[in-house]
């Protein structure tokens, strides 16, 4: 289902899931926020267009979220929600998101987080999970304002090109059921 909004500087983003026809963009957008060397587990992400469409196709059909940002026809954001497949951990899922440089602070986050925990509320998600550096401070004042709650870290789990080290801190929100 498609969502029309407005961002702090009054454009119109749109979030939508994700479709093949966006593999190509996503690769493109992942990559960027990768290559700031600051946010993502890696520094580059070179999947080819048909890997990414195979693993678009393949969420969809497990029936996990990849929901994508668009301003004026550009992606500029993602969120992705993938379901533990553990028996027992069943309920529980993972999240994954990043907006591009230079669309950063105008709401893109905030909307994206905002479907993405209302989608896994109404599909019996009753927690998600991700981590998040310790470096990425406004990351990590995103996921506090929706109730995020840190569960622990993971010392000098992170170690960059440089050799530079960053914790990862380790959150949780717990899904209030719909209704």
């Amino acid at each position: 289902m498609s969502k029309k909004l407005r961002t702090k500087d009054e454009r119109t983003v749109w979030l939508r899931p994700a479709i093949k026809e966006d593999a190509a963009a996503l690769i493109r957008a992942a990559d960027s926020v990768a290559r700031e060397g600051r946010f993502l587990v890696r520094s580059r992400f070179e999947r080819d267009v048909e890997q990414e469409q195979e693993f678009i196709a393949a969420a969809r059909e497990r029936g996990d979220l990849i929901l994508v940002a668009l301003l004026d026809g550009v992606l500029v954001g993602w969120v992705m929600i993938f379901r533990a497949r553990r028996e027992f951990m069943r309920h529980t899922a993972e999240l994954g998101m990043g907006v591009l440089r230079g669309q950063r602070g105008i709401g893109i986050g905030t909307a994206l987080m905002d479907y993405a925990l209302a989608w896994a509320a109404e599909h019996g998600i009753e927690k998600v999970n991700l981590a998040v550096r310790v470096s990425n401070e406004p990351a990590q004042a995103l996921y506090r304002k929706f109730g995020f709650v840190e569960e622990g870290y993971r010392v000098r789990e992170v170690k960059d090109l440089e050799g530079r080290y960053d914790d990862n801190i380790e959150m949780a929100f717990f899904v209030e059921a719909e209704g």
